[in-house]
């Protein structure tokens, strides 16, 4: 299992890059990095619930 989500991670979050970390994380590459991930993680997930209900919300 561990394999699938690394390669889903591979393929889906880009390389870290400074200039995507907002300007108070700027020297804590990991922590910007983590943040973006969860909320590109977290945009998915909405995107995958709200898609789920769509049928319901007719």
């Amino acid at each position: 299992m561990d394999i699938l989500f690394e390669l889903l991670f591979r393929s889906w979050v880009p390389r870290y890059r400074p200039d995507m970390a907002p300007d108070y994380l700027q020297g804590d590459p990991v922590q910007a990095y983590g943040l973006y991930s969860f909320r590109r993680g977290f945009q998915l997930g909405l995107c995958l619930a709200a898609m789920s209900l769509w049928e319901y919300l007719d």
